[in-house]
C-alpha cells in the first residue's frame, strides 16, 4: 500500500486547502515531517486515517471536532487521499459531519451529513465506485486488509507505539498476525478436529454405556432366579461370570424338572381313581332317569291312541276339501259381482245428465241389460255432435287470448316510449355536468410516481434516524466499556510494575530464603551466613505473585483492545447512519413521512376520480346512443302492434257468433263434452259388471254339482260331517308334534336300554355293589386340583429358569458382538482425540502450541530474522531479535520474542531494553514485519511507513546507525516518513514536509534540499 497524494481542507489546524505530493517527497525514499509542537504534524497522519477509515486514532476521535476552528464558516471540511494497493489505484474523498451557517437564520446552523466518494483509476480515467459511506468503508477495508487499529500498528505508528508490539505478550500479538497472514483456516481445522473428537467420544461413550447396561442385565437376570449365596461375591471376568451363572441355572433347572415329573405321576394316579368313582355315580343316575322316562311313556298310551284316531278322520275328510273350497269361492264371486254392479248403476243414476236418457235405475237382470244398451246408443250420438264443435271453441279461446296479449303489448309499448324519452333527456343533462367536472379535474397537476419516490426517501431517512438513535446508545455504551477497560488495564499494569520493582529490590532477600545452615552461598560460595538479607515489612514478593499480576494485566489489556475495536466499529456505523440523515429529529422525519404519504394519497385519489369521471362520460355517451336507437325501434313496434290488435278483434267476433248457434243455453263446450264422456264411461262400466255377474252365477252352478257328487262317493253322509272332521293348520300341527314326541320317547328308551352305562349300572345292581359317596369324590377332586396347582407352579418356575438360560446365552452373544463393535470405535476415538489435542496444544504436545499458533510462530520467526538484520546494524552487532517458542508456566508457547545480547551472550525479555534500544528494536521489528508481509503470497504490500517521534531517545552513534538502516529501505522501494523535532534529523534528511502554525491556522510546505 503506497500513498501518492493527500489534500486537506478545513481539517484539524489547517484552515485552507493544503496539498501534499507524497510521490515528490518519496523520491529519495526517506522524508522528514517536522514542525513546532501543536503545528499539526500528527493531524496529517490523522487525515490519512480519516480518509481511509472515516475515523482518527486514539482519544482524538471522541472530540468529534475534526473541522478546523480556523476555517471560514462556510468552508467544507474535506480530506482527499490518492493511494495504490494490490496493483490498483484509488482516490477516496471524505467530509465529516459539520455545522454550516443557516441561509434562513443569522444565528442558526444546519447539520451537513458525512459524505464519502470512492473512485478507481482504470485506463487513465477515474471511475466512481460508490457514494455511500458504508459501502465505501467495506470496500476500503477489503482493499487494505487491515482495520484502523491494525493500520496504526503496521503502517502508521504514532507517538512511539512501535514498542507496544515489541513488548506485547503472545496473546496480544496473535490478532495482528492472524489478520496479516490469514490463518483463520488453521483455526477452522482445529475446531473441525475438536468437533470430530467430540463426536468420536460420544460414540465411544454410547457404545461403552451399552456394554455396561448389558452386564447389569446379566446380573439382574441371575439375581431373579438364584440365591445370594450362589451368586459370585466379587466381580469376575465376563467368561468366568457366564460359566458360574450358567452352571447354577443348570443345577436349578435339573432339580425343578425332577420335582415336576414326580408331581405329574401323583396327579395321574389320583385322577384315575376319581374317574372310576365318578363313572359309577353317573351310571346309576343314567339308570334312574331311564326308568322315570319309561313310566311316563306307559302312562300316555291311551291319549296317544285317541290322537291317532283324530288324525285318521282328518286324512279321510281331506279328499272333500277341494270341492268344498271351490263351491265357497264361486258363491263369494257371485255376491261380489252383484254388489259391484249395484254400486256402478247408482253412480250412473246420480250423474246430472242421466235423467235426459232414462228415468229408472238398471237392475241385474235382462231388463237392465236392455236399458243400458239404449242409453249407450243415445250418449254416443250426443257426444259425437259436441266433439265436432270443439275445434271452433278452441279457436275462439285462442283468438281472445291473442287479443288480450296484443292489448297489453300496445299499452306497454306506449309506456316504454314515454320512459325512454324521459331517460334520454336526463342522460343529456348528466353528460353536460360530467363533462364540466372532467375539465376541472384534468387541470390539476399531480404526479403520483414522483410523490411515491418522495415517500420512499422520507421513509429511508426515518429508518436511518431510528437506527442512528440505537447506534448512539450502543456507541456510548461501548465507549463506557472501553474507558472502564482502559482504567482497569492501567491499574493492573501499575500493580504489576510495583510488584516487579519490589521483587527486584528483594532479590537478596529472595536468595536468602534459599540458604541452608552449613550450605554454600550460590553467590560467594561461603558456608557461613552471618547476616542474611530480610524482606521488608510487607513480606517477600514471590515469582508466582509477580507472574499472576502480569497475567491479569495482559488479560485486561486484551479486554481493552477488544473494547476499543468494538467501539471503533460502532463509531464507523454511526458515521454511516449520519450520512444517511440519521441526525434528523425523529419528529421531523415522522412529519415528513406523513406529509409525503398524505400528498401521495391525495394525488392517487384525484387520479382515481379522473379515471372514474372519464369512464362515466364514456358510459353516458353510449347510453345516449342506445336510447336514441331504442326510441326509433319502439315507435315502429307500436304501429305494428295496433294494426294486429284490430285484426284480432274481428276474428274473435266471428267465432263467438258461430258457437252461440251450437250452445243456445250458454256454457263451455269443453265442459259439456267432459260430462257426456264421464256418463258414457259409467254406463259402459255397468254393462261390463253385469256380464261378469252372469259368468259368476254359471260357475257357482257347476261347483255345487261337483260337491254333491264327491259327498255321495265318500264315507261321510253329509257335507257338514266332512267339514267337522277337517282340522285347521294349527290343530293339525299340534297333534302331529304330540304324536312325533311320543314315538321319539319310545325310540330313546330302546337306545338307552342298550347303552354301556345302563348295562354297567344293571350289572352293578345285580351284584349288590354299593355306590361311592359324593363328598368322598369331591374331596378327591380338591386334592387333585391342589396337586395340579403345585405341579403347575413348579413347571412355571422351571420354564422361567430355562428362559433365563436362553436369555443368558443371548446376553453372552450380544456382549461378544458389542465388544467387537467397540474396539474400532475406541481405536478411532483415541486417534482423533490425540490429533485434536495435538493441534490444540493439549495432550502430548509438550510446547502446548496450537496449529494456528505454530503457523504464526513460523511467520514471527521470519519477522524476527528480518528485523534482526536491521537491529544488528543499528546496534553495531550487539542485539538480535530471537523468536521463543518455549513455555512459561501453564501458558501455551509459540509467539514469544526475546532479545539476544552478543556482549553477554544471554537472552532477555524485550521489556529490559532501554528507551533508545527499545526504539531501535521496535523500528527494526516493524520494518521486518513489513518485509515478511510483503514477501508473503497473498499478503499486503506495505510500501509506505510513518514513524512518529522516538528519535530523541537515541545518542549520536545510535542515531547514526538507525539512519543507516532507514537509508537501506530505499533498495526495496519502500518510503518512510519520519516525524521528529531532532535538529540533526533536519540536516540528514533532504526531503522534508514542514508544518508551520499561525493565528489563522497551519500551513504545509514541501522542501527538497541537498543533504549536508
Amino acid at each position: 500500500m503506497r500513498i501518492h497524494r493527500l489534500e486537506i481542507q478545513a481539517f484539524g489546524p489547517f484552515a485552507g486547502r493544503e496539498v501534499i505530493d507524497f510521490d515528490e517527497l518519496s523520491s529519495q525514499g526517506l522524508f522528514l515531517l517536522n514542525g513546532p509542537t501543536g503545528a499539526g504534524k500528527t493531524s496529517i497522519l490523522d487525515a490519512v486515517c480519516f480518509a481511509l477509515y472515516g475515523s482518527v486514532p486514539g482519544a482524538r476521535q471522541q472530540g468529534k471536532r475534526l473541522r478546523s476552528d480556523h476555517a471560514a464558516p462556510d468552508a467544507v471540511p474535506e480530506v482527499v487521499c490518492e493511494f495504490s494497493a494490490r496493483n490498483r489505484r484509488f482516490e477516496v474523498t471524505r467530509s465529516p459531519q459539520w455545522e454550516r451557517p443557516s441561509s434562513r437564520s443569522r444565528k442558526g446552523t444546519v447539520t451537513e451529513k458525512a459524505l464519502t466518494l470512492l473512485r478507481e483509476k482504470a485506463d487513465g480515467v477515474w471511475i466512481p465506485k460508490t457514494w455511500r459511506n458504508d459501502e465505501a468503508g467495506s470496500e476500503l477495508l477489503a482493499i487494505l486488509g487491515m482495520s484502523l487499529e491494525q493500520f496504526t500498528k503496521v503502517v502508521l505508528l504514532p507517538q512511539g507505539d512501535f514498542a507496544a508490539f515489541l513488548r506485547a505478550d503472545a496473546k496480544d500479538r496473535r490478532p495482528l498476525l492472524q489478520r496479516l497472514f490469514n490463518t483463520e483456516r488453521f483455526e477452522t481445522v482445529e475446531q473441525m478436529l475438536a468437533d470430530e473428537a467430540a463426536k468420536a467420544r460420544t460414540a465411544y461413550e454410547a457404545a461403552g454405556a451399552g456394554i455396561g447396561q448389558l452386564r447389569a442385565r446379566v446380573l439382574e437376570e441371575a439375581q431373579r432366579h438364584l440365591a445370594e449365596d450362589v451368586l459370585p461375591a466379587e466381580p469376575l471376568p465376563d467368561e468366568d461370570l457366564f460359566r458360574v451363572l450358567e452352571g447354577a441355572l443348570a443345577d436349578k433347572a435339573a432339580a425343578g424338572q425332577a420335582a415336576a415329573d414326580d408331581g405329574r405321576q401323583q396327579v395321574r394316579r389320583l385322577q384315575d381313581a376319581i374317574v372310576v368313582q365318578e363313572r359309577a355315580l353317573s351310571d346309576a343316575a343314567e339308570l334312574a332317569g331311564m326308568e322315570k322316562l319309561a313310566a311316563g311313556h306307559r302312562a300316555g298310551a291311551a291319549a296317544h291312541a285317541e290322537l291317532m284316531g283324530t288324525l285318521e278322520a282328518h286324512r279321510a275328510a281331506e279328499l272333500l276339501a277341494a270341492p268344498i273350497r271351490h263351491r265357497d269361492q264361486a258363491a263369494r264371486s257371485v255376491e261380489q259381482a252383484t254388489k259391484d254392479f249395484l254400486e256402478s248403476s247408482d253412480a250412473a243414476q246420480a250423474h246430472r245428465l242421466y235423467p235426459h236418457f232414462a228415468a229408472d235405475r238398471p237392475e241385474p237382470d235382462r231388463g237392465g241389460k236392455d236399458l243400458l244398451d239404449g242409453i249407450s246408443r243415445q250418449l254416443s250420438d250426443e257426444l259425437g255432435r259436441a266433439r265436432a264443435m270443439l275445434p271452433e271453441a278452441e279457436r275462439l279461446a285462442e283468438a281472445k287470448e291473442a287479443q288480450l296479449l296484443k292489448d297489453r303489448h300496445v299499452a306497454g309499448l306506449r309506456a316504454e316510449l314515454e320512459t325512454a324519452e324521459q331517460r334520454r333527456r336526463e342522460t343529456e343533462q348528466e353528460q353536460a355536468l360530467l363533462q364540466a367536472q372532467l375539465e376541472s379535474v384534468e387541470r390539476l397537476p399531480q404526479d403520483p410516481a414522483l410523490l411515491a419516490e418522495r415517500v420512499d426517501q422520507a421513509k429511508s431517512i426515518r429508518e436511518a434516524v431510528v437506527a442512528y438513535a440505537d447506534s448512539v446508545r450502543k456507541t456510548e455504551e461501548a465507549r463506557r466499556r472501553r474507558d472502564l477497560a482502559q482504567l482497569e488495564q492501567l491499574d493492573l499494569k501499575e500493580t504489576w510494575l510495583q510488584l516487579l520493582e519490589r521483587r527486584l529490590e528483594q532479590a537478596a532477600a529472595e536468595l536468602a530464603e534459599t540458604l541452608a545452615a552449613g550450605g554454600p552461598c550460590p553467590v560467594c560460595g561461603g558456608t557461613e551466613h552471618p547476616a542474611p538479607a530480610q524482606p521488608d515489612r510487607d513480606g517477600l514478593v514471590t515469582r508466582e505473585q509477580e507472574g499472576q499480576a502480569r497475567s491479569r494485566h495482559a488479560e485486561a489489556e486484551a479486554r481493552h483492545a477488544a473494547a476499543q475495536q468494538a467501539c471503533s466499529a460502532l463509531e464507523q456505523e454511526l458515521s454511516v447512519l449520519a450520512s444517511r440523515g440519521g441526525t434528523t429529529p425523529l419528529a421531523e422525519a415522522e412529519d415528513a413521512v406523513r406529509a409525503a404519504e398524505e400528498r401521495l394519497d391525495a394525488a392517487l385519489a384525484e387520479r382515481r376520480r379522473l379515471e372514474i369521471l372519464q369512464e362515466k362520460v364514456q358510459d353516458n355517451a353510449r347510453q345516449l346512443q342506445a336510447l336514441q336507437q331504442q326510441l326509433s325501434a319502439t315507435a315502429v313496434d307500436r304501429a305494428t302492434a295496433e294494426s294486429e290488435l284490430s285484426a284480432a278483434r274481428s276474428r274473435t267476433a266471428e267465432l263467438e257468433r258461430r258457437l252461440a248457434e251450437v250452445l243456445p243455453e250458454g256454457g263451455r263446450l269443453q265442459d259439456r263434452v267432459a260430462e257426456l264422456a264421464r256418463l258414457e264411461r259409467l254406463i259402459t262400466a255397468c254393462a261390463e259388471l253385469l256380464v261378469q255377474r252372469d259368468h259368476a252365477s254359471q260357475a257357482l252352478d257347476r261347483a255345487e254339482d261337483e260337491l254333491a257328487a264327491a259327498v255321495a262317493g265318500s264315507e261321510f253322509g253329509t257335507e257338514e260331517e266332512a267339514r267337522v272332521a277337517l282340522l285347521d293348520q294349527a290343530a293339525l300341527a299340534d297333534l302331529t308334534r304330540r304324536r312325533n314326541a311320543y314315538d321319539e320317547t319310545g325310540q330313546r328308551l330302546r337306545l338307552l336300554a342298550e347303552s354301556p352305562a345302563i348295562v354297567r349300572a344293571r350289572e352293578a345292581a345285580g351284584k349288590g355293589a354299593g355306590l361311592p359317596k359324593a363328598e368322598d369324590v369331591e374331596t378327591a377332586r380338591h386334592q387333585a386340583r391342589a396337586l395340579e396347582e403345585e405341579v403347575r407352579r413348579e413347571a412355571v418356575q422351571l420354564g422361567m429358569v430355562k428362559a433365563a438360560q436362553e436369555q443368558l446365552a443371548g446376553y453372552r452373544t450380544r456382549l461378544a458382538e458389542q465388544l467387537a463393535r467397540l474396539r474400532p470405535v475406541e481405536e478411532r476415538f483415541e486417534l482423533v482425540r490425540s490429533v485434536a489435542d495435538t493441534v490444540r496444544g493439549l495432550g502430548d504436545n509438550d510446547r502446548k502450541m496450537t496449529l494456528a499458533t505454530y503457523v504464526l510462530a513460523a511467520r514471527l520467526e521470519q519477522i524476527a530474522a528480518a528485523a534482526s538484520e536491521r537491529l544488528n546494524t543499528m546496534t553495531d552487532g550487539r542485539y538480535t531479535l530471537v523468536h521463543d517458542d518455549s513455555k512459561s508456566g501453564n501458558k501455551k508457547s509459540g509467539l514469544g520474542l526475546h532479545v539476544s545480547d552478543e556482549w553477554t551472550g544471554l537472552r532477555r525479555d524485550t521489556a529490559t531494553l532501554s528507551g533508545g534500544e527499545s526504539f531501535m528494536a521496535s523500528l527494526a521489528l516493524a520494518l521486518g514485519l513489513a518485509d515478511v508481509v510483503q514477501a508473503e503470497s497473498g499478503g499486503i504490500d506495505i510500501e509506505t511507513l510513518f514513524v512518529d517521534e522516538g528519535f530523541g531517545s537515541l545518542d549520536e552513534q545510535s542515531l547514526e546507525q538507525v539512519m543507516d538502516a532507514l537509508e537501506g529501505l530505499r533498495d526495496g522501494g519502500r518510503v518512510v516518513g519520519l516525524v521528529s523535532h531532532v535538529a540533526e534529523m533536519k540536516q540528514r534528511i533532504g526531503a522534508q514536509l514542514r508544518v508551520t502554525k499561525g493565528r489563522h491556522g497551519s500551513t504545509v510546505r514541501t522542501v527538497l534540499a541537498a543533504v549536508q
